[in-house]
């Protein structure tokens, strides 16, 4: 028996790593997140100009989400051949095209959002219906990035991931369909949204089951990556020739 080769090993360590330290920014992110009122536009500006601590929390989102595409990297590093390494693959590409835009998302929802309700709180009486529209017109565009982030990385990438875990011998198939239905609540959840224009309480619901799920089974899947680094494979040579 050799040692497991050291690219590989590193592939492992370090996404297993990513795994699970994104999982956790993006957990604790979301639940520290101030929460804004539904239907009152004055409230949302108001909550995010007063909060101090609105930009930090959704920049450790961004490097959550970005950590997490790590992972992923290492979990479709493990899958490998017939359908479950296809499947793999392809929602690896769904994660990078989701993750590209859930950080458009987080960015402005972070970070322009915060600026435009800052010159809000500030502008005079007079001014301050037009400042409110733009804080407004902000809002809607995050709305619709977030059912797009929904269906694409939460609910798409996850399926495709969560059946090729399913369908391999990598992990505990179990594991796999937990994943796959909650992305397709992540895709109800995108969906609803996208057809309100803005979020319900569904929509609320199911974004935070299936967020809450993946989370953890990205942070269940990073322990198993680094748990693999411990593993010895055979070489070719011994296999082959009985040595």
């Amino acid at each position: 028996m050799n040692e497991m080769p050291d690219t590989e090993r590193w592939v492992y360590r370090m996404g297993g790593a990513a795994a699970v330290v994104g999982a956790v920014l993006g957990m604790v992110g979301n639940l520290i997140h101030p929460v804004t009122p539904m239907d009152d536009p004055e409230g949302v500006a108001r909550v995010i100009a007063e909060s101090g601590t609105w930009v930090p929390i959704h920049l450790a989102i961004v490097i959550g989400i970005a950590l997490m595409l790590g992972g992923l990297i290492a979990i479709h590093h493990s899958i490998r051949g017939g359908v479950a390494g296809a499947l793999a693959r392809f929602g690896l590409f769904a994660a990078v095209a989701g993750i590209t835009v859930g950080l458009l998302l987080v960015i402005l929802d972070g970070v322009a959002a915060r600026q435009l309700a800052e010159e809000w709180a500030a502008a005079p009486p007079d001014q301050r219906a037009a400042a409110l529209a733009l804080v407004t017109a902000n809002e809607t565009i995050n709305f619709a990035l977030a059912s797009l982030f929904n269906i694409i990385f939460a609910g798409v990438t996850f399926i495709l991931f969560g059946l090729a875990v399913a369908l391999s011998d990598a992990y505990p198939r179990w594991l796999g369909w937990i994943v796959v239905m909650a992305g397709i609540g992540s895709i109800a959840a995108g969906s609803v949204q996208a057809f309100t224009g803005e979020p319900s309480d569904a929509s609320r619901v199911l974004t935070i089951i299936g967020p809450t799920v993946i989370t953890l089974w990205m942070l269940g899947m990073g322990v198993l990556l680094l748990r693999r680094t411990r593993t010895t494979e055979p070489s070719p040579s011994s296999t082959l020739d009985g040595r």
